[in-house]
């Protein structure tokens, strides 16, 4: 019993000062999207968009917080990327395992494995993830967005930030260009 309760506090003299510095990590984590520049919308006395500037990098990106989102593109966005999303660490083994079995032992069809967390690592930190080393990179990227941010966090980032063709990115440019 002695050895239990000595082994404990060992443990806890090593698992305490790293959780506050990973609460610290989090209270001081900028914005996930604090590096990317976004479109100028201008709207009419109507409310309606007359004008979307070019993001710096020549994008057309509006910005819209998650509770603006359309709950039906929320999920379904969930429901085709990554129906596990709420409940993985950033990473899907199963996923993984099976885009390998397809991709590169039967051959039979080529299929990705990136949870949403692990494709706003590729966009974010501009990850060639076709290669071992940039999937490495995007597997470990996606698991320290997970100790740093919230799944809200993640997924108002990943649909902000998600290409919808041409140089279309995130779900407000997409939506509000689609008018």
């Amino acid at each position: 019993m002695i050895g239990l309760k000595l082994g404990f506090r060992k443990a806890a003299r090593i698992a305490v000062p790293l959780l506050l510095v990973l609460i610290l990590f989090r209270l001081l984590s900028p914005s996930l999207t604090s590096d990317v520049s976004f479109s100028q919308a201008i709207y009419d006395s109507s409310g309606k968009l007359i004008r979307l500037t070019l993001s710096r990098d020549d994008k057309f990106r509006l910005w819209l917080p998650l509770k603006s989102i359309s709950p039906v593109l929320v999920k379904a966005t969930l429901l085709h990327e990554d129906k596990w999303f709420r409940f993985h660490p950033g990473v899907s083994p199963t996923a993984l395992a099976r885009a390998i079995w397809h991709t590169y032992i039967k051959k039979d069809r080529k299929i990705g494995g990136s949870t949403i967390t692990m494709q706003l690592a590729r966009i974010k930190y501009d990850i060639n993830s076709r290669t071992i080393s940039g999937k490495t990179a995007q597997i470990m990227a996606a698991c320290w967005l997970e100790l740093l941010y919230s799944k809200n966090d993640i997924l108002e980032a990943y649909l902000n930030l998600v290409p919808y063709g041409l140089n279309i990115e995130g779900a407000g440019a997409a939506s509000a260009l689609s008018i």
